[in-house]
């Protein structure tokens, strides 16, 4: 997985969670191990200032 899906992935993830929508938090993290999940979820933490706020 580049950067660039990453940083991709990890913006659709914090949106994500911003609405609480439950299927679009399952797409940005579908198909992917769970190191690149982690990747992912740790980048979508820094777009939000260090945390992840859900709803």
């Amino acid at each position: 997985m580049t950067d660039v899906e990453v940083r991709v992935r990890a913006a659709r993830l914090a949106d994500a969670l911003g609405v609480s929508d439950p299927r679009a938090i399952r797409a940005a993290l579908a198909g992917i191990t769970p190191l690149q999940a982690n990747r992912v979820v740790r980048a979508a933490a820094a777009l939000n200032g260090g945390r992840l706020r859900i709803g």
